[in-house]
Order: C-alpha cells, then structure tokens, then sequence
C-alpha cells in the first residue's frame, strides 16, 4: 500500500479496498469495519455479499447501533485490562468466539478508531493477525485522513 494519499474521499476508498483484500483473504470472514472512537460510527462497512444471508454478523440496517456496541464494549475491555483490574498493559487485540462464528476488535490507537473483523468459524485467525501485523499502519494513516484528522 502506499500513502500517496491526501483527501477523505481517497482515504476512504482506499480503506475499503484494503477492507475488501483482507475480507476475500479467508473464506470463513463475512465482514470488516472500521468504527471511529469519537462518535462511535462506522468509517467503513466491507461486508461480502453473501453475509447477510448468513445468520453470522449485522444485518445491513444495523450498522450504525453496531459502531455504538462496538466502541462501548472496546472501552468495557480497556477497562477490564486497566492496572486496576487485570493489569494487561496496552489492548493489542479482543477475539470472541461464539458457536456460530467469531469477532476480531483490533484497536486503531493512532486513528482513534477500532477495527471489527467476524466471520463464521473456522476463520483462520492467525493468518488475519499476521496480514494485520503488516498493514495496520498505513491503514491507522488512511483512516486518519478520512476522519479528517490529518
């Protein structure tokens, strides 16, 4: 990926390029979307086609309430890693599993944005963190832009 990017509307697209590889990377994802932490709203929704005839992940119309759960829940788990509960330093990441699929909440610290992954079961988890390890940062700079914040 390369930053040559310098308006919104670029940024976004871009993000949503990026949001799509990573999605099409692994048959069991059915989602990504970025959730800015100030207003808790979805940046970018990346949702492959047939997921909303899964019964895994948000239905369209939900999108808005889920950036809201979302950036809630991340500060729940800030809370809960704090040097006054479990003391775990810095939040890399939140899996959760479920009998039906799983969720990927990936902090944006430098976007001051929370990235959400999910997908049936059987995503290949270690993959996505390792394709994540590598383009993160410039995908924390696009999402810079496109809140505005650059």
């Amino acid at each position: 990926m390369s930053s040559k990017v310098s308006n919104v509307a670029e940024a976004r697209k871009k993000l949503e390029e990026t949001l799509k590889l990573i999605v099409e990377s692994d048959d069991n994802l059915l989602g990504a979307m970025i959730v800015d932490n100030e207003e808790g709203l979805p940046l970018v929704f990346v949702p492959k086609s047939e997921a909303f005839e899964i019964d895994v992940g948000p239905s369209g119309e939900e999108e808005e309430a889920l950036g809201g759960t979302i950036l809630d829940s991340f500060n729940q788990f800030q809370k809960l890693i704090s040097p006054e509960r479990l003391n775990l330093g810095k939040l890399s990441r939140v899996l959760l599993e479920g009998d039906k699929g799983i969720a990927i909440i990936y902090p944006m610290e430098k976007a001051n944005a929370v990235l959400l992954l999910y997908g049936k079961r059987g995503v290949k988890v270690g993959f996505i963190y390792t394709i994540l390890s590598e383009i993160i940062e410039e995908m924390e700079t696009l999402s810079k832009i496109a809140l505005g914040s650059i």
